[in-house]
Formats: structure tokens, sequence, C-alpha cells
């Protein structure tokens, strides 16, 4: 179903431009786009946090079909992120319980996973423009549409504090003495959703400098409303705030799929010809 409805959308931003083509004006444009990003969730076994300051760039290609509308597409690398944290399974080492004893491998773990993300797609927008005509040298805008995102690269740092180890024998979970792990830019394309979509408000202003070359200058929404995350990861108790555990023989952690959307709000600062 998503393979079809991305499918739907490029051969849309392909084709509709080629309606206008044959009769429409023109116009090309750069920008530079830095933004304050974060993420959205529903799970209430997610916390999200801090908005992350991010940068990206682009190019703007208006297509008029009237001296006012325009359909406005183009090529951007947007950058964005923000932090979150969620509980996460592990098998790993458990230093001795005992002094003197022996390590405890191949354990099952819990540990508080906090993540700060930093993600990078490629947009090819889609959106409708509306513009009014030239007052003075000034040009006023109004801009929304759909954004069809490739994710180029995923990078996060990684800090990993280890709560519980399970009794191989009893099966209780014990305190873990374990100590917390810290990972700089560790590369996590794996968990992040190859194919992504975001809903784009836009409103901006133009100054005309020569001819039909104007400065730009705009600040835009993008609402994300497909995931970014895949995978599972431990459930949350909604007493405890620790770990969740269902209530069977081997005391096995409930789990839930990881889903969140990233947003943000940029500010586009270039130049059209």
């Amino acid at each position: 179903m998503k393979k079809n409805l991305f499918l739907f959308i490029a051969l849309t931003m392909l084709t509709t431009p080629m309606l206008f083509a044959q009769d429409s004006k023109f116009r090309l444009g750069f920008k530079t786009s830095p933004n304050v990003s974060w993420f959205n969730t529903d799970s209430p076994h997610l916390t999200t946090g801090d908005k992350s300051f991010r940068f990206g760039y682009g190019l703007n290609f208006d297509i008029f079909f009237s001296e006012n509308y325009a359909i406005g597409t183009g090529f951007n690398v947007n950058k964005t992120g923000g932090t979150m944290s969620y509980f996460q399974s592990y098998i790993g080492t458990e230093p001795a319980p005992l002094p003197g004893g022996n390590p405890l491998t191949n354990m099952n773990q819990i540990g508080l996973l906090s993540r700060d993300i930093s993600l990078q797609y490629v947009q090819v927008p889609l959106t409708f423009k509306m513009k009014t005509p030239e007052i003075g040298y000034m040009t006023y805008w109004g801009q929304f549409g759909l954004g069809l995102n490739y994710n180029s690269k995923a990078l996060s740092t990684d800090e990993i504090v280890f709560q519980l180890y399970q009794d191989k024998n009893t099966f209780d979970w014990e305190p873990s003495k374990r100590e917390s792990e810290t990972f700089e830019k560790n590369d996590i394309k794996n968990d992040i959703n190859l194919f992504g979509a975001n809903l784009i408000f836009a409103a901006g202003i133009e100054y005309n400098l020569a001819g039909k070359t104007s400065i730009l200058a705009s600040v835009s929404y993008h609402n994300g409303f497909t995931d970014a995350l895949k995978g599972e990861a431990v459930q949350m108790d909604n007493v405890t705030k620790g770990p969740s555990f269902n209530n069977d023989e081997t005391q096995t952690a409930k789990t839930f799929e990881l889903s969140a959307r990233p947003n943000y709000i940029e500010l586009n600062i270039g130049v059209l010809f």
C-alpha cells in the first residue's frame, strides 16, 4: 500500500508540471534553509525531547500557468532531527554478581536508550503557489502542498543506561551492574524508513533587484505524516515508568512498534531568476 502511494505521488510530481509546460513561464531559484526540527509521536512508550537546529539547501522551480498562480517543485536536501528515549532489549555481558566471580555472558538485558538523531532527506516538493502582483519592488506569496522524501543519511549519538538483566534460572529481572555506554555518530539507517512524506505550508516575500532577479525570504512548516522509525522496543509501564513484562513463565518483555514523525520549521533565504 505504501509503495503504491509513493509511486502515485512520484508520478504526479513528474507529470503535473508537464501539463502546464507548453504555455507556462518558469522561474528558477537557489536557497539555503536553516531549520528547527523535532519528533512527534503518539506512542506512550517513547518520549521525545529537545528540538534540534539543522541546515538544508535546495533548488526552487516555479511553473506559472497564470500571472499569479504556479506549480512549485524543485530539489531539496533537508537535514532534520531531534531527541528521544525508550527502553530497548540487548544481549550482553553482566559483571559478576559476587566479588571474585565470573562475568555472566549472553544475558538478556534492558537499557534506557537516549538518542540524538540527525536525518538527511532528499526531497522533491509538489506545491501550489499563489502570489500577489508586484507592489513597489515587493511580491508576497503563499504556498502549500506535499513533499516526498528519500532518506540518504541517518546518524545518532546514543547513550544506553542499563537497567535490568534476567536470571537464566529463575527468569527474574535483577538490577544491572553494567556500566552505561555512549556511541558517537552511530549509523542507524537500518532503524529509519527509506521513504517519507510531509505536508508543506509556506509564506514569503520577494524583493525585485532587476528584471526577473529577486531576493527570496520565506518561512515554511513541514508536518510529517509518515513514520521515520522502524523496529521494536520495550514497552514502558504506566505506573512504575520502568520496563513492562508479560505475566508468563519466562517474564518476557512487552514490545511495541517504534513510531515518530519528523517536523521542522525552516527559514529560506535565496535568489530567484
